[in-house]
């Protein structure tokens, strides 16, 4: 039986996705190194649901996200109507696997510590400003230091407008395109009583979703309307909270 070649690979991103590949390629016995442009792996973004598919993902890879009350097991999908509040439909969700409640953060620092444990090297600080793909189809990528890395194999994890994405298929392939959609998202306190459900209030060309983190130490909160039109890009835009206040007052 031919043996597998073992590869140093690196990873452009150290999201949830760069994370993945990385713990992935670690158990198959390869050398990976995650570039991450930030000063520190932190507590970033809201929350997350892990659907049955991204479940069984995490089992592959031998990670257990209910592990110190990381993730919280959603028992269903409850569909309301936005005036009333009235229960039109319910989705038990409480047979394996499930769909996890889970904050972003917990999901990247499971990830993060995974990663370490495989001798998954993460380099901090590492913003790379551009890449380059020479002759012979090895990529060069120009730290904004000023330094140059040339790895034998590069994964782009790099999000959005991600410079690997644009040094493969050209710079358009990275510009973003509008959905329609705009969504605020909030994270309040929560009650540890609140159910483990995500509940979805349901009005015309706008809804608002909302689920317990953390054990109900937080609550989620995401209200998505849908526009004709939109100016600013980004994934993130501070707004004065009384515009959601004002096209969500129909809600219960």
């Amino acid at each position: 039986m031919a043996q597998s070649v073992k590869r140093e690979i690196t990873v452009l991103g150290a999201g949830v996705a760069g994370l993945t590949v990385a713990i992935a390629l670690a158990r198959h016995g390869h050398s990976v190194i995650v570039l991450e442009r930030a000063e520190e792996i932190r507590e970033v973004g809201a929350g997350l649901q892990i659907s049955a598919n991204g479940k069984r993902v995490l089992d592959a890879l031998g990670l257990d996200p209910d592990a110190a009350g990381r993730a919280t097991l959603s028992q269903a999908v409850v569909l309301r109507d936005h005036q009333d509040g009235k229960e039109l439909a319910r989705l038990s969700l409480s047979h394996d696997p499930g769909m996890r409640l889970m904050h972003r953060a917990d999901l990247i620092e499971l990830l993060a510590e995974n990663a370490r444990a495989l001798g998954v090297q993460i380099r901090l600080l590492h913003h790379v400003d551009h890449i380059e793909i020479g002759e012979t189809g090895k990529p060069s990528l120009r730290l904004k230091t000023g330094g140059v890395l040339r790895p034998e194999v590069l994964i782009g994890a790099d999000g959005l407008r991600s410079l690997a994405r644009r040094a493969v298929l050209g710079k358009g392939a990275s510009d973003p395109n509008f959905t329609g959609q705009v969504a605020w998202r909030t994270l309040v306190p929560g009650r540890k009583d609140d159910p483990a459900e995500a509940t979805v209030y349901m009005g015309p060309r706008k809804h608002l979703v909302s689920y317990p983190l953390r054990g109900g130490k937080l609550r989620n909160i995401v209200a998505v309307e849908e526009r004709r039109g939109w100016t600013e890009e980004g994934w993130n835009h501070p707004d004065d909270p009384t515009r959601v206040q004002r096209t969500f007052s129909g809600f219960a």
